[in-house]
């Protein structure tokens, strides 16, 4: 994986998926997502202690001849390990320190590049320097906390982990991304891919990135996600590949509650999903025409229609001076949001939430592991595991799904040979007799039954 960039892992699991898939003959027209944060196996490290961190380790990089060279820059940060050397400082020396620290960086990007570039020692230095320090024309100075991106390296020892805050916690990691089965039709579903990515990653970018191959293998028609995974450039790809997306919520702005949405209006889309026609909240229809600008559009409906419509007041059209007309402009957005807004009321309306149950599917593939840290590090690591747990999941799926078809079953049999008095193998003596006596009581219990609902005896 780390050479070609194929994750060979991902093949096999995807491969035994679509045999089971096959083999239980499940519906893949459905599918849900969701995501959640993986923490890699690497330690939480401040600022300072990671660039003392990768200090120590440029000094083991080098010679012995470059060590003693540079024996007086490194000495300060030798003195036991890059925690003892935080734990000793005091709050206010931190800016201090960082400021030494950058310095002795500069001059070691520049000095060491030609005998020690290659190395990974001297690269994750080079790209340390250049996230945390800048160097203007005053000087050189450590970056401020809100100028750090949460892309900048974590640890030395996880080169694509990265940082993330997400409700009041911080993450450092990465993000695995599930989809599953959800056709409601299907005694079982299971998962059918995992994305694994760093954990700054948009939801919707790991959306609009699986879609294709979802619709390849699987041919879904429907995507229940919730209200991160929406995006123009997903959009665009819903509409190419004939795929309907049902959000639990709508990110963004709400539209006023005083005035009338596009979301209450019906629309008519082409065969690309523009819109062709529209028709308003009291009945009133117009064709859809472009507008001055590219995927922007408007639609004129007569203004004596308008006058006696109980909307008036809410509707977000607008009237013409020129011609008797008032026009409702838009964009090819505007509508993706207003039809996603119409399927969320619909599912809402319908009390079935189809994408709720995959919150429990991440959390199955994340349980195995405590506080949701993997035991691994770096992105191509990571990921095997991520779809090793899954591949688990989907087996103790289909384990218990048999196992209740099996006890389903005997139940069944055992019903049946009750009901016709015989014995129950396996069955002790007094449970035989029992089941014997209860089945010649049966005619008895349906004869009062029906002497009770006759006339004759005051029904």
């Amino acid at each position: 994986m780390q050479e070609t960039g194929e994750n060979l892992f991902e093949k096999v699991f995807e491969q035994i998926t679509d045999e089971q898939i096959e083999a239980f003959e499940l519906k893949t027209d459905k599918l849900r997502m969701d995501s959640t944060m993986i923490a890699s196996n690497i330690r939480k490290i401040t600022r300072l202690q990671l660039l003392v961190e990768v200090l120590q380790r440029v000094h083991r990089m080098l010679d012995e001849t470059d060590q003693r060279r540079y024996a007086e820059a490194f000495e300060p940060y030798l003195k036991g390990s890059s925690g003892q050397y935080v734990y000793r400082l005091k709050g206010k020396d931190v800016p201090k320190h960082l400021q030494s620290i950058g310095k002795l960086m500069d001059r070691l990007v520049d000095e060491l590049a030609t005998d020690y570039s290659g190395k990974p020692a001297y690269r994750v230095l080079q790209r340390v320097f250049q996230e945390h320090f800048v160097v203007e024309e005053t000087g050189l100075r450590p970056k401020e906390g809100k100028e750090l991106s949460a892309s900048s390296l974590q640890s030395p020892d996880d080169w694509e982990a990265t940082f993330r805050q997400k409700r009041g916690e911080k993450h450092r990691g990465y993000v695995a991304n599930a989809t599953e089965t959800c056709n409601p039709e299907n005694e079982l579903q299971l998962i059918v891919k995992v994305q694994t990515k760093p954990n700054n990653t948009d939801d919707a970018a790991m959306l609009d990135e699986a879609l294709p191959y979802l619709k390849e293998r699987t041919a879904v028609k429907q995507m229940h996600t919730d209200g991160t995974y929406n995006s123009p450039d997903v959009d665009k790809t819903m509409r190419k590949l004939g795929v309907e997306q049902v959000q639990s919520a709508i990110r963004g702005r709400k539209p006023a509650k005083e005035k009338l949405g596009l979301e209450d209006f019906d629309w008519e889309l082409g065969a690309d999903g523009e819109p062709q026609r529209v028709t308003c909240p009291n009945g009133q229809q117009a064709e859809v025409t472009a507008g001055r600008k590219e995927h922007r559009y408007r639609a004129a409906f007569e203004a004596a229609g308008c006058k006696i419509c109980p909307f008036l007041n809410q509707c977000r059209t607008d009237t013409l001076k020129r011609t008797p007309e008032r026009v409702l402009r838009f964009s090819q957005q505007d509508v993706n949001v207003a039809l996603r807004r119409q399927r969320t009321a619909d599912t809402r309306a319908s009390g079935q939430n189809l994408r709720a149950a995959v919150e429990a599917t991440v959390r199955s593939i994340k349980h195995p592991f405590g506080n949701g840290k993997v035991p691994v590090r770096g992105l191509p690591r990571v990921a095997i595991v991520m779809l090793e747990s899954a591949a688990m999941s989907n087996v103790r799926r289909i384990h218990r799904y048999l196992v209740g078809r099996e006890e389903a079953k005997r139940a069944k049999n055992t019903d049946e040979q009750e009901a016709r008095g015989q014995p129950i193998p396996g069955s002790s003596p007094v449970a035989s007799f029992l089941a014997q006596l209860r089945s010649s009581l049966r005619p008895i219990s349906r004869l009062m039954h029906s002497l009770q609902l006759s006339p004759a005896y005051g029904a």
